[in-house]
């Protein structure tokens, strides 16, 4: 009967002490009515760290409100369906990360970050909160459980009310934009300006043979950037050696590729702008005018005391050649000949000069006989 009397009074005394520990302090309550005239009573809880919990119902859906202890409003957030979530927001999960993987979403109006979207992504045994803001952006960064492409992710969405359906264009755009990019960057720069028509078939080729592969697939692996590099090595092997501008050329056509597939259609008017104009400008020869380049010679020269003196063959191909050279290399010496890898420099003045040194000379008088 006594164990039966204290276990009572136990009990009793454990029901004050929740029912204390669940009282609200003014301050609280005042904020929430404030706050939410038309709310009807909530029930309160206190989370882990001590801030209050407004429960309650408006037209059956369920909302929680948080309050410091001071009684200041923190945030209020409620569970939602996917398709609740906005039009933006869903597009963009679902260029992101497969609709399998959705398990929940909540609407949070924060007092610091307004209003966003969180939404819990499950794939295998790792799990993600990835938070939106309105317009679809990502707040936090999350790691993409599934990679759709932007082919696949346009083609989903043609039962679904969201702004690229809204627009219809959008592939289109694309495809155009890639094309008007490609033909500035491959026609008018760079065929225009060395006239070789097989590289610029090889710029083209790269570019729309890419383009599709990328448009299909967003998710570019480093096996995919290994893939391209042995291409080019195959390309080159099976081919004539491309120089250094050539091969910036090509990597500027598969990076305009990747830009007009990968990047939002906001930024890729700018990317573009940048990769056009750096082959416009870098590779213009009146840049370059007054630098040094590399050239093979195969010199001709019968005294084989002279073949390795690099004073004496800097000097001569200076005169020979017109131009002003910084150094020279000697690769190999044959019977007649020597190999060398010459760097020079084209100055017409220095042309104009020893042509009128040319000009000035008497003319030889050739011995008269009688």
């Amino acid at each position: 009967m006594k164990n039966l009397v204290v276990q009572f009074l136990l009990a009793t005394i454990l029901s004050f002490i929740s029912f204390a520990d669940l009282v609200i302090p003014e301050n609280v309550a005042n904020t929430f009515r404030q706050k939410y005239p038309n709310a009807p009573e909530p029930t309160w809880e206190v989370d882990t760290n001590g801030s209050y919990e407004a429960n309650y119902r408006i037209d059956g859906i369920k909302y929680r409100a948080d309050f410091t202890k001071e009684g200041i409003w923190t945030e209020t957030e409620n569970n939602i369906d996917f398709n609740e979530l906005p039009p933006d927001v869903r597009s963009e999960y679902l260029l992101k990360y497969s609709i399998e993987d959705f398990r929940d979403a909540e609407a949070v109006d924060s007092a610091t970050q307004g209003i966003f979207y969180e939404i819990e992504i499950v794939s295998g045994t790792s799990k993600i909160d990835v938070m939106f803001d309105e317009k679809g952006q990502i707040i936090t960064p999350g790691v993409p459980t599934s990679e759709n492409g932007f082919f696949q992710f346009w083609m989903d969405q043609a039962a679904n009310d969201t702004p690229l359906i809204r627009q219809g264009w959008s592939l289109v755009y694309k495809v155009v934009f890639n094309l008007i990019t490609i033909y500035l960057f491959a026609y008018v720069i760079y065929y225009r300006r060395h006239h070789d028509h097989k590289m610029l078939f090889l710029l083209l080729a790269f570019n729309l043979f890419l383009f599709p592969i990328f448009l299909s697939s967003s998710l570019v692996t480093a096996g995919f950037g290994f893939t391209i590099f042995a291409l080019l090595a195959l390309v080159r092997l099976r081919s004539e050696a491309f120089d250094k501008a050539e091969i910036a050329y090509l990597l500027g056509a598969i990076s305009l590729t990747f830009v007009n597939t990968m990047m939002p259609a906001v930024a890729d008017g700018f990317s573009a702008a940048i990769i056009l104009l750096t082959a416009l400008f870098a590779d213009r020869p009146s840049v370059w005018r007054d630098s040094f380049q590399k050239i093979e010679v195969d010199y001709k020269i019968s005294d084989k005391g002279l073949m390795l003196d690099q004073s004496y063959l800097r000097e001569k191909l200076a005169q020979e050649y017109q131009v002003d050279v910084r150094e020279i290399t000697i690769n190999r010496v044959f019977k007649n000949e020597v190999r060398l890898t010459l760097m020079y420099r084209d100055v017409p003045e220095l042309r104009e000069t020893i042509q009128s040194e040319v000009k000035e000379k008497p003319p030889k008088k050739e011995p008269f006989f009688y």
